[in-house]
């Protein structure tokens, strides 16, 4: 019997409700777990146990609907109306992510999801709170009737090549990574041209008159995108004759910092990272004329803590991100950022997947979208 606790949601994802909810009945449906013919629950078992609108379930309703997966029988109730292809045939495909909780994670997904349209295609989404969670999604991929996967992967799994070795071997279908690698598993890659991105913020910085560039990031160092990102950070200082650094590392070690905590977090005057930032700016002589944040999240970590001391963005110290996330130009000052499609990201690991299950491709590719840096008022000449 199809049961409603089958079915979640998460209330604060960037995720609307309804879509959420679709999303579900698609996954459950196609995966065979709901066969054709059964029963689903009712529009009140769904209301009473999600504690959501009738109208956003009516409204997922109508789109599973739409797409030829259920029907309504008049005073009998609703009914599943697909029969699953063949795993061959299939024409669903996976978005695996550690969590739908930030603006860049919905570009991706609606990236994907036109790709996956316009070839005949569907997604399901699901959210792996950890690398364990991950690897279970893709090894029984194939089984729940899915064709392929793409994946940003969670950060545990930048870690052991060996371990990861192991874990992944299992896995069955062809899988393109987003933005992050996993170190011993081989597959398409897409990303953003973090480094050279990162090279175009840095000579900024140099051409501004800084000598004194601190590089902030969370303690998740080894993920790809913030090696790329810091091996730029050394590479232009040691171009200009200056010395490197270490990152300066704020939030908890051995814990990545999500765009659901930054933005709890940074209004939080005694939050850690605020208090960090803080410690560091009163503890250091010589203090950093410009700090370089790992993200465009610690870059407004930095920036609150240096209200609190009073110090002037940019006179005091000028400051830079990476993303460009929809807040950053907002800020006051308004931040310079380096700007990555996300929406692109999604749509070409999608063009990707898809030509591998279509021509079973045996080899690896690997696409590197271009950035942007964008200039505004965080950032300026150094006085004096």
């Amino acid at each position: 019997m199809n049961k409603v606790t089958d079915i979640s949601v998460i209330d604060d994802s960037f995720v609307s409700l309804h879509v959420q909810l679709h999303n579900q009945l698609r996954q459950l449906i196609h995966s065979g777990r709901w066969p054709n013919a059964s029963r689903i629950p009712s529009e009140n078992e769904l209301t009473g146990h999600l504690n959501i609108s009738r109208s956003t379930i009516r409204l997922a309703l109508q789109h599973a609907e739409i797409e030829g997966l259920i029907e309504r029988i008049a005073g009998r109730g609703t009914f599943v109306a697909y029969t699953p292809q063949k795993a061959h045939n299939s024409r669903l495909i996976a978005f695996v992510t550690g969590g739908i909780d930030a603006e860049n994670h919905l570009l991706m997904l609606n990236g994907a999801e036109q790709e996956a349209r316009s070839r005949g295609y569907q997604i399901v989404f699901s959210n792996a709170k950890n690398q364990e969670e991950e690897v279970y999604i893709l090894e029984n991929a194939e089984q729940n009737n899915i064709s392929g996967a793409i994946v940003w992967a969670n950060a545990q799994s930048t870690q052991s090549r060996q371990t990861n070795i192991a874990k992944y071997k299992q896995i069955r279908v062809p899988v393109v990574l987003m933005d992050r690698k996993i170190s011993g598993f081989d597959c398409d890659f897409v990303t953003s041209d973090n480094y050279s991105g990162a090279r175009a913020l840095m000579r900024h910085f140099i051409n501004l008159g800084h000598q004194r560039i601190v590089f902030l990031s969370h303690d998740m160092v080894e993920i790809f995108p913030v090696m790329e990102r810091y091996r730029a950070y050394c590479e232009v200082l040691e171009e200009a004759g200056l010395p490197t650094s270490e990152p300066v590392i704020i939030g908890q070690r051995g814990v990545e910092i999500s765009a659901k905590y930054a933005l709890r977090s940074s209004i939080d005057k005694n939050s850690l990272e605020i208090q960090q930032v803080r410690d560091y700016l009163l503890n250091t002589q010589p203090r950093p004329t410009a700090f370089f944040a790992l993200n465009d999240w610690i870059a407004v970590f930095a920036l609150q803590a240096m209200k609190q001391l009073d110090l002037k963005v940019p006179d005091d110290i000028s400051l830079a991100g990476f993303d460009d996330i929809e807040l950053a130009a907002h800020l006051d000052p308004p931040l310079t950022t380096v700007a990555q499609d996300p929406f692109a990201i999604g749509k070409t690991a999608t063009q990707l997947l898809l030509d591998r299950i279509d021509t079973k491709r045996d080899h690896n590719k690997l696409e590197v979208l271009s950035t942007e840096l964008r200039i505004r008022s965080s950032t300026a000449t150094i006085l004096g």
